[in-house]
């Protein structure tokens, strides 16, 4: 038995470090905790970071200039009781958001709805008793509301991405699926306040599966939408299973509840079903979001309903949906019933808005998208700032606070060394410097490659060397810092974080012109957009001793030097920054 039982714990010894070699990634099928907060002050703090953090993984901080829309709307159809036309408009220069535009009869102002949708076979024109995204537009638009539905990326008359565009020089620069489509929503609502007919401060919006994600993340960083029905999305187990709902970086320390509590206290109302992931959501993610409201005194102005159905928004849903507005949008009592009266869709031939027609000639290509964006991002970062770059710059290594810089002066001797140079560890040491090497935390490339949409909830290699380096420079207040190679690199942006005493780095031979180096050697969503190393060391200032550096690596304003120091000349910097 004994001998059972030494075998027993020997597997289990072998298995337990096995288990700690694997490093935990995050997926987005964990089973997330509700987020708990009980003072309204430290709510209102974290919300705040969370909307500018969407903002930000959506490559929209700052925030791409508004050009004209140059709407068209034309095709009008007057049926007995809605009107509907055909709509596209470009959200940036050369790349068209395409739909339909539902409203009453009347010269207004109506409220308006923005209607996204989910990732069905028919897009916008998906018309079935499961869901029927033309029957809630049409019920919508008799009850007194213009309702604006839209193509998701890819989808029905969105030809000119497919819905997987985007790679890592695009990622680099902000430029997503995801934030693309956030964009589209944000300028839909421009297009339905630029309507005469539409009340302008009157806006909801209201979407299911994939639509559901833009609804709550629409709603979370655009205060124009005074109501949201996200339906079949809110989920503590399952975040959004397509590459439209996984921004870069948008979930590194926080779930689709948490984001969707930000938009309280503006009414929002909860749609669940009980064959997907929300099944639970009245025990589990709706009591979390109410806690929220009800820290902000408005615990009335949010709901939630649960259908018995698999993934939909079919009539019981919807019905559930127009009474919400019809409370909160015009003046309803609480108790308010609407039921969905019948209707026939038009047909697609009716609503398609490039039917059996081209593109317009001002029509981008892919590729002409992508360096569109990325010419107005270099344009912009030059106006931007320098206080938001910096925070964009956070939000892209995935970190909220803001850290007092270190005194310049003091009697810290210790050094933090990241590179395996003997001879500077043994210089170091005999000026009786304290040396602590900095552990890198190892990265599994083959377990990341099976983590799907890996981005959006873990640091990249990259961002995980510079998480470490600011976990020591955290350990160790007013430690100065030795790197070299792509350590060095890091512990640059690691500087934007917390400032160490004295940073000596030696970069080698990058170029800070390529993007092509960057994906190579210091790959991190968002880092470009937010003016990757000329904005950490912006930060920095003179903190920095950049040493060692090849004829293409340039920093505006900031003194390198092309010659790599000697350990007794870093020795030497070391002593006098010490004293």
């Amino acid at each position: 038995m004994r001998k059972l039982l030494a075998v027993g714990l020997t597997v289990l010894l072998v298995a337990a470090a096995l288990g700690a070699q694997q490093p935990p990634y995050r997926t987005l099928d964990d089973k997330f905790t509700p987020p708990t907060f009980t003072d309204a002050g430290q709510w209102n703090t974290r919300a705040a970071y969370l909307r500018e953090h969407v903002l930000a993984s959506a490559g929209l901080l700052p925030m791409p200039a508004r050009a004209p829309l140059a709407a068209q709307v034309f095709g009008e159809i007057k049926r007995n009781d809605y009107i509907v036309a055909k709509v596209y408009f470009q959200s940036l220069p050369g790349f068209l958001v395409t739909g339909n535009l539902y409203r009453p009869a009347g010269d207004g102002p109506f409220p308006a709805v923005l209607a996204p949708h989910g990732h069905w076979a028919y897009g916008r024109l998906e018309n079935t008793t499961l869901n029927s995204v033309p029957g809630r537009a049409i019920n919508l638009a008799r009850q007194g509301f213009v309702v604006f539905t839209y193509d998701m990326v890819g989808y029905d008359d969105s030809r000119q991405l497919t819905h997987t565009f985007g790679g890592k020089r695009e990622t680099l620069w902000g430029l997503s699926l995801g934030g693309l489509q956030l964009w589209n929503s944000i300028r839909s609502l421009d297009f339905l306040q630029s309507l005469p007919y539409v009340q302008r401060d009157a806006l909801a919006v209201t979407g299911e599966s994939g639509g559901g994600t833009q609804t709550f993340l629409l709603a979370a960083v655009d205060d124009r939408v005074k109501v949201a029905v996200p339906v079949n999305m809110i989920s503590l187990h399952m975040q959004g299973g397509c590459l439209c709902e996984n921004p870069p970086s948008l979930r590194l320390d926080t779930t689709n509840v948490e984001i969707a509590a930000t938009i309280a206290p503006r009414p929002l109302l909860m749609v669940s079903a009980t064959g997907d992931w929300t099944a639970n959501t009245l025990e589990a993610e709706y009591p979390a979001v109410r806690r929220i409201y009800s820290l902000l005194d408005a615990p009335d102005r949010v709901q939630a309903v649960r259908i018995q159905a698999e993934h939909n928004y079919n009539k019981e849903s919807r019905e559930a949906m127009y009474a919400w507005l019809a409370r909160w949008m015009k003046g309803a009592p609480a108790d308010v019933q609407v039921r969905e009266r019948s209707f026939t869709a038009d047909s697609p031939a009716d609503l398609l808005v490039f039917h059996q027609r081209p593109l317009p000639p001002e029509a981008l290509t892919a590729e002409q998208v992508t360096d569109h964006w990325i010419t107005e991002a270099k344009k912009q970062l030059t106006a931007t700032d320098g206080q938001v770059r910096v925070r964009a710059l956070r939000h892209a290594l995935g970190y909220s606070d803001v850290r007092p810089a270190v005194p310049r002066s003091g009697k810290s001797s210790v050094v933090l060394l990241a590179g395996d140079d003997a001879e500077l560890e043994r210089e170091l040491r005999s000026a009786r410097f304290t040396v602590k090497k900095i552990s890198f935390t190892p990265f599994d490339a083959a377990a990341a490659a099976k983590v799907r949409h890996f981005e959006t909830y873990n640091r990249t290699q990259a961002a995980r060397r510079v998480a470490d380096i600011v976990s020591a420079l955290d350990a160790d207040a007013g430690a100065a810092i030795v790197a070299s190679g792509d350590a060095a690199l890091a512990a640059l942006l690691a500087s934007a974080v917390v400032t160490p005493r004295l940073a000596v780095l030696d970069v080698g031979a990058f170029d800070t012109s390529k993007d092509a180096d960057y994906v190579d050697r210091l790959y991190v969503p968002g880092l470009r957009r937010a003016g990757d190393l000329a904005t950490a060391a912006a930060t920095a200032g003179d903190a920095l001793v950049i040493h060692g550096a090849g004829e293409n690596f340039v920093l505006d304003g900031v003194s390198v030097g092309r010659t790599r120091l000697s350990p007794k000349e870093i020795v030497a910097r070391l002593r006098r920054s010490s004293r």
